[in-house]
């Protein structure tokens, strides 16, 4: 499929989005006790991680460049693969952020946060296209986040 060049725009603006949520929920892990919680946020990195593939595939098919390779090589490791250097230094600011919460619902109000500008940026991705397929895919990742920012209220009722 051909991307537009307003395609292009948001699905770069996507991969980095679903990169950054990866490197969040792969630190918030670290800082999570109950059992529960840590399994949600598992399956939320793992979620992230996924869309970040499926978005690298559609931009390598459709640009010949190697932007995110060195992403994609960290990405394609088996479970939840540890940040290198390239990541770490890339998400410098998230990690900073990530470091100063303190509380269960501290981590859960900024994933909060980072899906609900995830669910509006592919809400707007799939406004903005004329084309049908492309629509669709924007449309499919929005309804994703969209059941992540779902997923992420009913564990904030809870704490």
């Amino acid at each position: 499929m051909k991307f537009t060049e307003d395609a292009l725009k948001f699905l770069n603006m996507g991969i980095e989005s679903e990169l950054s949520a990866y490197v969040f929920y792969t630190e918030a892990i670290k800082l999570i006790d109950d059992p529960a919680l840590r399994s949600t946020i598992e399956t939320l990195a793992n979620d992230e991680k996924g869309h970040f593939l499926t978005l690298e595939g559609e931009y390598s098919e459709t640009v010949n460049s190697e932007m995110w390779v060195p992403y994609r090589d960290i990405m394609e490791k088996p479970g939840l693969p540890k940040m290198d250097e390239v990541l770490q230094e890339t998400h410098k600011s998230l990690l900073a952020r990530v470091k100063m919460l303190k509380t269960k619902k501290d981590v859960l109000n900024m994933a909060l946060v980072l899906e609900k500008e995830a669910l509006n940026l592919f809400t707007e991705a799939a406004a903005a296209m004329t084309n049908p397929d492309f629509k669709k895919v924007f449309d499919h990742l929005a309804a994703f986040e969209q059941g992540h920012v779902q997923l992420i209220e009913r564990e904030l009722a809870n704490a």
